[in-house]
């Protein structure tokens, strides 16, 4: 079976942060991983463990709705998210890795995608499961039966048992990763460099995850 944590280091920022948004956000602080940051900063708010908050958004509450009901306000919750990636951001100027011009450009990007963050309904659906899907739409059985396959075995090799191609696999897999890539750069929130450069990064997590045997 498709182990959901590493899943999540090929697709997962996305879900966090309603697709690559924060990621491109700060840029030169990536090293700092913003939706980590923005979810520990959320649960620190909220005063709850990060396992809570993670199970009361897989529910399919909202970050706002999370904390109305707790008694925070909204505002005060984006602060606090907002605050945790500028926390990283000063780092990076210190470090001279950004200027304190570009720092005030992305901390006003930041400011949009939390504010559309504390409103989205995340998907409940774990990131292991979707890629499981598509692996085994691609390869052309149900997930339950390639869950039982995968004993002992890689997703490259189920794939190759079928008749299908393990590039073609990949294809199906970074599909859509390249899509939030490309829309990110259309929108001017990365560059086209940042975005090869990103996804070579993820392409090569795909390749490990394809080949690795459960």
């Amino acid at each position: 079976m498709l182990g959901s944590r590493k899943i999540a280091a090929v697709v997962a920022a996305g879900a966090l942060a309603g697709g690559i948004g924060v990621g491109a956000a700060v840029g030169a602080a990536k090293r700092h991983h913003a939706p980590g940051v923005l979810l520990k900063a959320a649960a620190q708010y909220l005063q709850l463990d990060r396992a809570e908050l993670i199970k009361d958004v897989r529910s399919g509450q909202t970050l706002a709705q999370i904390s109305t009901v707790r008694g925070k306000s909204v505002t005060g919750l984006e602060a606090a998210m907002v605050a945790a990636v500028k926390l990283k951001l000063d780092a990076a100027v210190t470090a001279g890795k950004l200027s304190p011009a570009q720092e005030q450009t992305k901390l006003q990007r930041v400011q949009k995608l939390v504010d559309r963050l504390v409103n989205a309904k995340l998907a409940r659906r774990p990131a292991g499961a979707r890629v499981l899907g598509v692996a085994a739409k691609y390869i052309g059985i149900t997930p339950t039966a390639l869950r039982g396959e995968l004993k002992g075995k890689s997703l490259a090799q189920v794939a190759t048992a079928h008749g299908r191609t393990v590039s073609g696999l990949k294809d199906v897999l970074l599909k859509p990763i390249k899509a939030r890539l490309n829309k990110a750069v259309t929108a001017g929130r990365l560059s086209s460099a940042d975005a090869q450069a990103r996804l070579a990064k993820i392409s090569a997590r795909v390749d490990v995850l394809v080949n690795k045997t459960r």
